[in-house]
């Protein structure tokens, strides 16, 4: 999947993972990445790979869902496990009453000056869902934060009121697939913490353009001290 560029009137904003990377804690990335370095492996590489494999389930997964044709790869069996509880999930999420309204669509607030790409949004039993698919080891707090965002997204471009986010995990350490449903009481708790980080991310950025003007002019004065002497 390739990188999104949200632009609002032709100006970037930044996408909610971005938003949400910038202050997220690293104490597990760093524990995962030694133990990596341990066991001879490359921390990017394996990151890279995880990534991927996030992506092309992701996209087998649209595929189906839109009833495209796909090729699931033979020779990557991790892949193929995720896909397996992918569809497994689908079978029992369906209903009689049961409507697709998109599959991987971008959007942007312009409320609030970010952009995001939200997994699916389907209404069900006359309620409309939205649905974020994960292939990671757990379903961790961030996914909720980034659902109010996408909610919060939808809404202000349709008429839909989305009265449920599921996230649907299809790990690629477990057998069966795991799913956890979130109302609109801890979206909207959820989302008062989002815009908290999206002030904070442009503060953030205007303390690093600070600090870094300060650097330059102290560069600048050493200079002039150096030449005047």
């Amino acid at each position: 999947m390739a990188h999104i560029k949200y632009k609002i009137k032709q100006r970037v904003v930044p996408s909610v993972t971005t938003i949400l990377g910038r202050f997220k804690n690293s104490i597990g990335l760093i524990i995962w990445s030694n133990k990596l370095g341990l066991e001879g492996k490359s921390y990017h590489s394996e990151l890279n790979k995880a990534a991927e494999i996030g992506t092309n389930v992701h996209e087998l997964a649209q595929s189906f869902i839109e009833g495209q044709e796909f090729q699931i790869p033979k020779d990557d069996d991790v892949v193929q496990k995720c896909f397996s509880k992918f569809l497994l999930w689908w079978e029992s999420f369906q209903s009689e009453d049961f409507q697709v309204i998109f599959c991987e669509q971008s959007f942007t607030s312009k409320l609030y000056e970010y952009g995001g790409t939200a997994d699916l949004l389907v209404k069900k039993d006359d309620q409309y869902i939205l649905v974020d698919f994960k292939t990671s080891k757990s379903v961790y707090p961030d996914y909720l934060i980034q659902g109010s965002a996408y909610k919060q997204m939808i809404e202000e471009k349709y008429h839909y009121k989305i009265s449920q986010f599921i996230v649907a995990r299809f790990g690629k350490d477990s057998e069966e697939f795991e799913t956890k449903e979130f109302d609109t009481h801890q979206l909207e708790f959820a989302f008062e913490y989002f815009k908290t980080l999206r002030v904070a991310f442009d503060q953030d950025k205007e303390l690093n353009k600070i600090m870094k003007e300060k650097k330059n002019g102290n560069r600048t004065n050493a200079k002039k001290h150096r030449n005047s002497n």
